[in-house]
């Protein structure tokens, strides 16, 4: 089953940790369906806050 871009861009947003919120925000058109399911899954760790 297929996601949507919107669907995957608000589950991102939703999952992304406190420290990366305003930059997700601000660049998600730039992100690519790739990087917005990693953010979903937490297969990226936050530097700052290993979230």
């Amino acid at each position: 089953m297929t996601v949507s871009r919107e669907d995957l861009e608000k589950q991102a947003l939703q999952e992304i940790c406190a420290c990366l919120y305003y930059d997700l925000a601000d660049n998600i058109d730039a992100a690519d369906d790739d990087e917005l399911r990693a953010i979903i899954e937490h297969t990226n760790v936050c530097d700052l806050c290993d979230d």
